[in-house]
């Protein structure tokens, strides 16, 4: 019966993790076939090219949330 339980705090971590997401404004990025940070050519799927990018774009952005 602790399936039941792990079940029900699902849609919580799921809703945290897209909250977050949408703090941020990574959710409102759509893929644009570039990545958002250094604009270097990606497929029509992802919006960063690596992990580096996602962070410093982030990290732009609150700096620029800030001001």
């Amino acid at each position: 019966m602790n399936d039941a339980k792990s079940i029900a705090n699902e849609p919580q971590s799921s809703l945290q993790a897209l909250v977050s997401t949408v703090d941020l404004g990574l959710g409102a990025l759509k893929p644009k076939g570039a990545c958002w940070y250094c604009n270097a050519p990606l497929d029509n799927v992802r919006r960063f090219c690596n992990k580096e990018c996602a962070e410093d774009y982030r990290t732009e952005e609150e700096t620029f949330r800030q001001a």
